[in-house]
């Protein structure tokens, strides 16, 4: 009792504690925060907009509307906790999925190690507590495939069993539902509300994670029990349209087609071939090492595990250890696909791999007849889940704080807005920090051009302006209408030197 005690309190911890010490340093952090907040002081829900007006259309709303929730929640303010509450919770509902799904299936030993490695796996880990869209598509993705699971895994017809529970239960036995005769549809209703969740994460991604996935399990899932009716597939396509495709419709109108331009061709098909100029392009094993890195601790026995359970007819005997190798492999394969890569996408393959390495090491254990080496395989666990929390010790209070030093901007925001109080707006010339941004909350403006700051410029009353350093003189050169003096720089209101520096200016003749 005490372990799981400690487990849910420990996880709780590593996903929730500090959420709000540290700055919105990532940009997508302080982007979400700035949609939100805006979506709160003007009520206009439907499109996302940052503090200087721009439409941004990289992803749909749905993260966005969670971190306004948790915003109104707090009284209609945008904090960084409320920035990155929707994301801590999703890795807690996810752990917690895996868990309670392997429990009814009756792996109680899976259970425990699947929830906790997924928990202390190192990427999954840190993007939990960022405000970043992966980990919540990665409970969406999760809670679809798992639901998609029950119904097809469900039997059609007969008598209901109880299933018999042993110390180390493998999965030649029935699973705990075996035998039933449940209403499967809610279970593939439920797999389409969240691939439709999903979708307003992120897009169409969802579906190509969920969709190869499900059809993959339907190729090779064992005999018996239930597939996939007809009517059920039907009901998830209507679902999935009926929630998703309003809002995209809708944005597509309310841009003029801009929406389908940048978020559907730039975001995803140019990001999928690689077409676009200004995205890398990344080869096809790129995911092999970043995953093996990411993964860690827990790399090493989850290679050595599946091999092991591969090799001692794992695949054959075992329902839940076959669909998580097919969840994993087949996301890999998807993701491996596209040109541009990033760590974080890989995120919605990490419960698979949870799965695999809980059910592997729930098999490996139940083969062993030596209660000393059952022993020292418990204490080796257990080593090395206190591990992950001594590390994650050290990056809150060393690296974090260090991090935030070099890009901490909420000290030259308060000086700035200090000398141009609201309502004065501010410029942000050729600077994108959206952190600095959020920090001076609205009027802000950006700008790129030099006629558009000399545009500026004429205007009457006194003008603020935030450029790098390097356009400080050229700007003095370029630029005659009004002369600008420097005020302050970012260095003078951090704790190291910042990567961006930055130069806060003012019209002379004010």
């Amino acid at each position: 009792m005490w372990f799981h005690v400690t487990a849910v309190v420990g996880v709780a911890a590593l996903f929730t504690a500090g959420l709000g010490s540290r700055e919105l340093v990532s940009s997508h952090e302080a982007r979400a925060a700035q949609n939100a907040q805006r979506m709160l002081d003007t009520g206009e829900w439907g499109l996302p907009v940052l503090f200087d007006g721009q439409v941004d259309l990289q992803k749909p709303p749905g993260y966005y509307w969670l971190v306004a929730a948790a915003g109104w929640l707090n009284g209609g303010t945008v904090t960084e906790a409320c920035a990155r509450l929707p994301a801590a919770l999703a890795g807690l509902l996810t752990v917690a999925l895996v868990y309670g799904w392997l429990r009814r299936e009756g792996r109680p030993v899976a259970a425990v190690v699947a929830a906790l490695t997924l928990a202390t796996a190192g990427h999954f880990t840190a993007i939990s507590r960022t405000a970043r869209i992966d980990v919540p598509l990665t409970c969406a993705v999760a809670v679809a495939l798992v639901a998609f699971y029950r119904g097809t895994n469900a039997p059609a017809s007969g008598p209901r069993q109880r299933a018999v529970p042993q110390r180390h239960s493998c999965a030649e036995e029935q699973p705990a539902d075996a035998g039933r005769s449940p209403f499967r549809h809610p279970y593939f209703l439920l797999a389409a509300v969240a691939a439709a969740a999903g979708v307003l994460l992120k897009g169409p991604v969802a579906l190509a994670l969920v969709g190869p996935a499900a059809v993959a399990w339907l190729v090779v899932k064992p005999r018996g029990g239930g597939g996939l009716p007809v009517p059920a597939a039907l009901l998830g396509v209507t679902v999935v349209l009926g929630l998703a495709a309003p809002w995209f419709l809708w944005a597509n109108a309310a841009t003029d087609g801009e929406f389908v331009r940048v978020f559907f061709w730039h975001h995803n098909v140019e990001r999928f071939a690689g077409t676009s100029p200004t995205l890398a392009s990344h080869p096809v094993w790129y995911y092999l090492p970043r995953l093996a890195a990411d993964f860690l601790p827990w790399t090493p026995a989850l290679a050595l595990l599946t091999a092991w359970a591969v090799r001692t007819g794992g695949w054959r005997a075992d329902p839940l250890f076959r669909f998580g190798v097919v969840w994993v492999v087949t996301m890999f394969a998807v993701l491996s696909a596209a040109k541009f890569k990033r760590a974080d996408y890989l995120l919605p393959l990490y419960p698979g791999a949870a799965v695999v390495l809980g059910c592997a090491a729930e098999r490996w254990l139940a083969t062993r007849s030596n209660t000393r080496t059952v022993r020292r395989a418990t204490w080796a666990f257990a080593l090395v889940l206190a591990g992950v929390a001594v590390g994650w010790g050290v990056m809150t209070q060393v690296v974090e704080p260090a991090e935030e030093a070099r890009e901490g901007k909420r000290a030259f925001a308060a000086f700035i807005r200090s000398q141009a109080p609201e309502p004065e707006p501010v410029l942000m010339f050729r600077a994108e920090s959206h952190l600095l941004a959020f920090h001076l909350r609205r009027p802000i403006d950006t700008k790129v051009e030099w006629h558009d700051l000399a545009a500026w410029l004429r205007e009457p009353g006194p003008r603020f302006v935030v450029m790098p350093p390097e356009y400080v003189y050229p700007a003095g050169e370029i630029v005659k209408v009004r002369r600008l003096v420097e005020v302050g720089r970012l260095e003078q209101f951090t704790g190291a030197k910042p990567p961006r520096p930055l130069v806060f200016l003012r019209t002379a003749d004010e």
